[in-house]
């Protein structure tokens, strides 16, 4: 097999390696997962002023320092060539964002593609789209699911047995899917509780031992681990899938037909095929009849954890600071030096004695019977009338914040994402077309001239959107 270096780019790697700020590599993976958000799901390529309007928005929410060590990584770079698609007099955070695409453009991560019209399209190279994949899952940590997939094991290889139409060359293909992710994510974890056991024998307040404990471990070892030991055991399904597989390995002419369909369905041969099938039900077999001493280990090193982690408990609330025993001898000898001082009186400023109080019965104490309660009447409603300066100030106020919460700038950001490279666009393309309240902003902010969109009103027949009917109309990119 071929060595990933070989078909990566060769500076791919380069962009974490910024000098000067390390926070840089911090701020070119959030832009580079970003941008994978929306290609994941993209079929037809990235718009340039969509990128470039993300860029702007991670750069606003990192703060001032972000653009700010851009600016010295940009001045730090020999010059290049100039953008061809950079407009004249860009704000600056458009120029930080044209230069972040140029870098992912030059290392690898992306492609640009310029049409005829000169408009520009973003693309992620297939190795893009599988090492973000990646990133992703570091970043959101989610523990590793096994529910479901011994049962689907089992079932694929019931169904190559009952079902006569059913591809056996399918069952062994998924169940071997199916095992060889169960043993990974089982290793997976195996290894993984090892790091909380360290984490747990360190200095740590009690606090953070405990949301180790009850939030961080729990969702590590979590509900699909007990689902693996409960109703998914292994045990269940295990037996009749290795039996049915040892039937299959002495039955040549099962292997023969088998070996006949994947070589018409792959380019290997019908002898290349048999044996890549005899080598996934030879895995299979292994695997699942391996798996009693990996459960047993997982086992063992969750009781250790759970040992170590209350250990760790008992003796910090046991020790010096948090004894019943130790803080009566530590007041004993605050007395002792209290009164070798000459004082017969505690200060002031001591603490006293706590007592419970006495509570004698009273009326309150005794059953009462529930009593009706006075119907309501509400107070009427007087609504004053206001000075004009008191109503053009509160006018004032109330458009301030219309404009904070829907400004052109916002506005025209999220249509300009909607075109998607395209010149127009039908109001039964929007996105938002059945949120009226966003619709509603749109029609209103086309005539800005902030925005860099318009409206056309065409023919045809009213649109339903929710309980109303709209005209038809198209946005039109200026």
């Amino acid at each position: 097999m071929a060595n990933p270096f070989d078909i990566l780019p060769p500076h791919i790697f380069n962009l974490f390696t910024t000098q000067g700020f390390a926070s840089l590599q911090r701020h070119y993976m959030a832009i580079l997962i970003r941008i994978y958000s929306l290609a994941e799901f993209n079929r037809f390529g990235l718009a340039r002023e969509t990128v470039i309007s993300e860029i702007v928005d991670y750069l606003r929410e990192a703060g001032a320092n972000a653009e700010d060590e851009i600016k010295v990584e940009m001045a730090n770079q020999a010059p290049g060539e100039v953008d061809p698609v950079s407009t004249g007099n860009p704000k600056p955070e458009h120029t930080s964002a044209s230069y972040l695409i140029r870098r992912l453009a030059e290392s690898g991560w992306i492609e640009r593609e310029q049409h005829a019209d000169y408009s520009e399209t973003i693309i992620l190279p297939d190795y893009a789209f599988t090492l973000l994949e990646a990133l992703r899952s570091i970043q959101e940590q989610k523990p590793r699911e096994f529910k479901g997939q011994l049962y689907a094991a089992h079932q694929l290889i019931t169904s190559a047995t009952t079902h006569k139409d059913f591809s056996p060359t399918l069952a062994v293909s998924q169940t071997y899917e199916n095992i060889r992710q169960v043993v990974r994510g089982l290793n997976e974890l195996n290894q993984n509780i090892r790091r909380y056991v360290e984490r747990a024998t360190k200095q740590m307040e009690v606090v953070d031992l405990l949301r180790l404990q009850f939030n961080d471990y729990t969702q590590t070892l979590g509900p699909a681990y007990h689902a693996l030991k409960t109703s998914d055991h292994v045990s269940r399904y295990r037996r009749d899938i290795v039996n049915q597989i040892r039937e299959w390995l002495v039955d040549d002419n099962w292997l023969s037909s088998t070996a006949e369909e994947l070589a018409a369905q792959s380019r290997l041969s019908p002898s290349q095929a048999e044996h890549e099938i005899t080598q996934s039900l030879l895995f299979i077999v292994h695997q699942l009849e391996g798996l009693d001493p990996l459960l047993a280990d997982i086992d063992a090193r969750h009781a250790q954890y759970l040992r170590t982690s209350f250990r760790q408990i008992r003796y910090k609330l046991g020790n010096a600071d948090g004894s019943f025993k130790d803080q009566l001898v530590s007041l004993a000898q605050s007395l002792s030096s209290l009164r070798a001082e000459g004082l017969d009186e505690l200060p002031e400023d001591a603490p006293g004695l706590r007592q419970m109080p006495v509570r004698v019965p009273d009326l309150k104490s005794f059953f009462t019977p529930p009593q009706r309660r006075a119907p309501f009447t509400p107070d009427s409603i007087i609504v004053p009338i206001l000075h004009p300066d008191d109503f053009a100030a509160l006018h004032a106020l109330t458009m301030q914040d219309v404009v904070q919460a829907f400004s052109p700038e916002k506005v025209n950001r999220k249509v300009i994402g909607f075109f998607n490279g395209h010149k127009r666009m039908s109001i039964t393309e929007i996105p938002v077309r059945d949120d009226l309240h966003w619709l509603t902003t749109i029609i209103a902010y086309a005539h800005h001239p902030e925005v860099s969109y318009g409206l056309e009103v065409v023919e045809g027949e009213a649109v339903k959107v929710g309980q109303y009917k709209v005209v038809p109309f198209d946005l039109v990119k200026l």
